[in-house]
């Protein structure tokens, strides 16, 4: 890969044995394994994937969102929210689309709408 095209990749990792707190902002793809609080806003149309060892408590405004992980407080997608099988969400959720995997635990209230949050 040319350095040129790598200089414009857009995406975020965030490793398993990083913890951060207070309001993040992310642009591109994230992908995060570690343990956060407070707000994390995407600020474009990037996909956000919590894994299997992420856990977060507080708000989230996004797009696209994928969960394998736990997620407490307020999620707020304008897109389409993926709760897979090995994932704990609880508290509040606002979704263009909801998709639920068998063996996801959840304690949410939900509501789905086609406009934009």
């Amino acid at each position: 890969m040319k350095e040129s095209n790598f200089k414009k990749q857009n995406y975020n990792f965030i490793g398993h044995k990083t913890e951060l707190d207070g309001e993040l902002k992310f642009a591109g793809d994230t992908i995060i394994h570690s343990k956060l609080k407070g707000t994390i806003i995407m600020q474009d149309e990037g996909h956000l994937i919590f894994e299997r060892t992420a856990k977060f408590e507080g708000t989230i405004f996004c797009k696209d969102m994928e969960v394998f992980g736990e997620i407490k407080g307020t999620v707020k997608a304008a897109g389409t929210l993926s709760i897979r099988s090995s994932a704990s969400v609880s508290g509040n959720i606002q979704a263009g689309k909801l998709v639920v995997y068998p063996g996801a635990v959840l304690n949410v209230e939900s509501h789905t709408q086609d406009d934009q949050l």
